[in-house]
Protein backbone atom coordinates (compact mmCIF):
# COMPACT_ATOMS: atom_id res chain seq x y z
CA UNK A 1 0.00 0.00 0.00
CA UNK A 2 0.95 3.60 -0.47
CA UNK A 3 2.61 5.53 2.35
CA UNK A 4 1.61 8.92 0.93
CA UNK A 5 -0.91 10.69 3.18
CA UNK A 6 -2.56 12.55 0.28
CA UNK A 7 -3.14 9.25 -1.57
CA UNK A 8 -4.84 7.83 1.53
CA UNK A 9 -7.07 10.90 1.78
CA UNK A 10 -8.05 10.59 -1.88
CA UNK A 11 -8.75 6.86 -1.49
CA UNK A 12 -10.94 7.36 1.60
CA UNK A 13 -12.87 10.14 -0.14
CA UNK A 14 -13.36 7.91 -3.18
CA UNK A 15 -14.67 5.03 -1.05
CA UNK A 16 -17.02 7.42 0.72
CA UNK A 17 -18.36 8.77 -2.57
CA UNK A 18 -18.91 5.27 -3.99
CA UNK A 19 -20.64 4.13 -0.79
CA UNK A 20 -23.71 5.98 -2.04
CA UNK A 21 -24.13 3.22 -4.63
CA UNK A 22 -25.33 0.91 -1.83
CA UNK A 23 -27.44 3.47 0.00
CA UNK A 24 -27.19 6.93 1.49
CA UNK A 25 -25.14 6.83 4.67
CA UNK A 26 -23.30 9.09 7.11
CA UNK A 27 -19.92 8.32 5.52
CA UNK A 28 -21.16 9.59 2.15
CA UNK A 29 -22.76 12.67 3.74
CA UNK A 30 -19.47 13.47 5.48
CA UNK A 31 -17.53 13.21 2.20
CA UNK A 32 -20.17 15.33 0.49
CA UNK A 33 -19.89 18.07 3.11
CA UNK A 34 -16.09 17.99 2.92
CA UNK A 35 -16.25 18.33 -0.87
CA UNK A 36 -18.63 21.29 -0.70
CA UNK A 37 -16.52 22.93 2.01
CA UNK A 38 -13.28 22.49 0.07
CA UNK A 39 -14.94 23.86 -3.07
CA UNK A 40 -16.19 26.91 -1.16
CA UNK A 41 -12.76 27.47 0.36
CA UNK A 42 -11.09 27.13 -3.03
CA UNK A 43 -13.53 29.69 -4.48
CA UNK A 44 -12.69 32.17 -1.71
CA UNK A 45 -8.94 31.70 -2.22
CA UNK A 46 -9.29 32.14 -5.99
CA UNK A 47 -11.37 35.26 -5.46
CA UNK A 48 -8.73 36.72 -3.17
CA UNK A 49 -5.97 35.81 -5.65
CA UNK A 50 -7.89 37.51 -8.46
CA UNK A 51 -8.30 40.69 -6.40
CA UNK A 52 -4.58 40.76 -5.63
CA UNK A 53 -3.47 39.96 -9.21
CA UNK A 54 -6.04 42.01 -11.13
CA UNK A 55 -6.75 44.96 -8.80
CA UNK A 56 -4.16 45.47 -6.05
CA UNK A 57 -0.99 44.85 -8.06
CA UNK A 58 -2.06 46.83 -11.18
CA UNK A 59 -3.06 49.82 -9.00
CA UNK A 60 -0.09 49.84 -6.62
CA UNK A 61 2.68 48.66 -8.95
CA UNK A 62 1.59 49.84 -12.41
CA UNK A 63 -0.62 52.80 -11.58
CA UNK A 64 -3.59 51.44 -13.54
CA UNK A 65 -6.35 53.16 -11.59
CA UNK A 66 -9.02 52.39 -14.19
CA UNK A 67 -9.29 48.83 -12.86
CA UNK A 68 -10.97 50.35 -9.81
CA UNK A 69 -14.06 51.04 -11.94
CA UNK A 70 -15.06 47.38 -12.54
CA UNK A 71 -13.87 46.54 -9.02
CA UNK A 72 -16.22 49.16 -7.57
CA UNK A 73 -19.10 47.85 -9.68
CA UNK A 74 -18.39 44.37 -8.41
CA UNK A 75 -18.44 45.57 -4.80
CA UNK A 76 -22.03 46.77 -5.32
CA UNK A 77 -23.08 43.11 -5.36
CA UNK A 78 -22.49 43.08 -1.59
CA UNK A 79 -24.75 46.08 -0.93
CA UNK A 80 -27.64 43.97 0.48
CA UNK A 81 -25.28 42.64 3.17
CA UNK A 82 -24.64 46.20 4.36
CA UNK A 83 -28.28 47.18 4.71
CA UNK A 84 -31.58 45.94 3.27
CA UNK A 85 -32.42 49.45 2.07
CA UNK A 86 -29.50 49.26 -0.39
CA UNK A 87 -30.75 46.03 -1.93
CA UNK A 88 -31.66 47.83 -5.18
CA UNK A 89 -27.99 48.79 -5.73
CA UNK A 90 -27.24 45.15 -6.60
CA UNK A 91 -29.23 45.57 -9.82
CA UNK A 92 -26.48 47.74 -11.35
CA UNK A 93 -23.71 45.08 -11.43
CA UNK A 94 -26.27 42.37 -12.24
CA UNK A 95 -27.30 44.39 -15.30
CA UNK A 96 -23.67 44.54 -16.44
CA UNK A 97 -23.15 40.81 -15.82
CA UNK A 98 -26.38 39.84 -17.61
CA UNK A 99 -25.78 42.14 -20.57
CA UNK A 100 -22.16 41.15 -21.14
CA UNK A 101 -22.97 37.47 -20.58
CA UNK A 102 -25.87 37.57 -23.04
CA UNK A 103 -23.72 39.32 -25.65
CA UNK A 104 -20.91 36.79 -25.36
CA UNK A 105 -23.35 33.87 -25.37
CA UNK A 106 -25.23 35.08 -28.44
CA UNK A 107 -21.98 35.69 -30.32
CA UNK A 108 -20.67 32.24 -29.43
CA UNK A 109 -23.98 30.56 -30.27
CA UNK A 110 -24.19 32.23 -33.68
CA UNK A 111 -20.56 31.45 -34.44
CA UNK A 112 -20.52 27.84 -33.25
CA UNK A 113 -24.07 26.66 -33.93
CA UNK A 114 -24.83 28.52 -37.14
CA UNK A 115 -21.75 29.72 -39.03
CA UNK A 116 -19.50 26.78 -38.15
CA UNK A 117 -22.31 24.30 -38.86
CA UNK A 118 -22.97 25.85 -42.27
CA UNK A 119 -19.25 25.92 -43.03
CA UNK A 120 -18.86 22.26 -42.05
CA UNK A 121 -21.82 21.28 -44.25
CA UNK A 122 -20.38 22.89 -47.40
CA UNK A 123 -18.04 20.15 -48.58
CA UNK A 124 -16.98 19.05 -52.08
CA UNK A 125 -18.67 15.86 -53.29
CA UNK A 126 -15.51 13.85 -53.84
CA UNK A 127 -16.14 10.89 -51.52
CA UNK A 128 -18.92 8.78 -50.08
CA UNK A 129 -18.42 10.49 -46.72
CA UNK A 130 -19.08 13.91 -48.22
CA UNK A 131 -22.19 12.61 -49.95
CA UNK A 132 -23.52 11.15 -46.69
CA UNK A 133 -22.91 14.47 -44.91
CA UNK A 134 -24.76 16.45 -47.57
CA UNK A 135 -27.69 14.03 -47.73
CA UNK A 136 -27.89 13.96 -43.94
CA UNK A 137 -28.04 17.76 -43.75
CA UNK A 138 -30.72 17.92 -46.47
CA UNK A 139 -33.03 15.30 -44.91
CA UNK A 140 -32.67 16.83 -41.42
CA UNK A 141 -33.61 20.23 -42.84
CA UNK A 142 -36.62 18.60 -44.51
CA UNK A 143 -37.75 17.37 -41.11
CA UNK A 144 -38.02 20.99 -39.94
CA UNK A 145 -40.04 22.18 -42.95
CA UNK A 146 -43.27 22.15 -40.93
CA UNK A 147 -45.19 24.24 -43.46
CA UNK A 148 -44.59 21.56 -46.12
CA UNK A 149 -45.17 18.58 -43.85
CA UNK A 150 -48.12 17.28 -45.86
CA UNK A 151 -46.20 17.43 -49.14
CA UNK A 152 -45.28 13.88 -50.28
CA UNK A 153 -41.98 15.15 -51.68
CA UNK A 154 -40.94 16.28 -48.19
CA UNK A 155 -42.54 13.55 -46.07
CA UNK A 156 -40.09 10.79 -47.08
CA UNK A 157 -36.91 12.84 -46.57
CA UNK A 158 -38.35 14.20 -43.30
CA UNK A 159 -38.75 10.64 -42.00
CA UNK A 160 -35.14 9.91 -43.01
CA UNK A 161 -34.08 13.11 -41.24
CA UNK A 162 -35.71 11.89 -38.04
CA UNK A 163 -33.63 8.70 -38.20
CA UNK A 164 -30.46 10.67 -38.89
CA UNK A 165 -31.10 12.75 -35.77
CA UNK A 166 -31.80 9.62 -33.73
CA UNK A 167 -28.42 8.22 -34.78
CA UNK A 168 -26.77 11.51 -33.81
CA UNK A 169 -28.49 11.56 -30.42
CA UNK A 170 -27.43 7.96 -29.82
CA UNK A 171 -23.83 8.77 -30.71
CA UNK A 172 -23.88 11.80 -28.39
CA UNK A 173 -25.29 9.69 -25.55
CA UNK A 174 -22.68 7.00 -26.17
CA UNK A 175 -19.96 9.63 -26.07
CA UNK A 176 -21.29 10.90 -22.73
CA UNK A 177 -21.32 7.36 -21.32
CA UNK A 178 -17.75 6.80 -22.55
CA UNK A 179 -16.68 9.97 -20.75
CA UNK A 180 -18.21 8.78 -17.47
CA UNK A 181 -16.64 5.34 -17.89
CA UNK A 182 -13.23 6.92 -18.48
CA UNK A 183 -13.65 8.81 -15.18
CA UNK A 184 -14.51 5.53 -13.45
CA UNK A 185 -11.44 3.87 -14.99
CA UNK A 186 -9.30 6.75 -13.74
CA UNK A 187 -10.60 6.26 -10.19
CA UNK A 188 -10.03 2.49 -10.43
CA UNK A 189 -6.46 3.05 -11.60
CA UNK A 190 -5.91 5.41 -8.68
CA UNK A 191 -7.37 2.98 -6.13
CA UNK A 192 -5.71 -0.22 -7.39
CA UNK A 193 -2.53 1.39 -8.70
CA UNK A 194 -1.54 4.39 -6.60
CA UNK A 195 -3.16 3.22 -3.35
CA UNK A 196 -2.89 -0.56 -2.93
CA UNK A 197 -0.48 -1.28 -5.82
CA UNK A 198 -2.41 -4.24 -7.29
CA UNK A 199 -1.81 -3.00 -10.85
CA UNK A 200 1.27 -1.41 -12.37
CA UNK A 201 1.02 2.13 -13.68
Amino acid sequence: MSTDFTVWVGAIMTIGAFSYLFKENQFYKGVEHIYVGVAAGYTIVMGYSNIVAKVWQPVTQKGQVLVLVPFSIGLLLFAPFVSSQYRWVRRIPLAFITGIGAGLTIRTAVLQQLIRQIDASIVPINSIDSLIIILGVVVVLCYFFFTLGSNPAVKGPAEAGKWVMMVMFGAAFGNAVMGRISLLIGRAQFMFGDWIHLIKQ
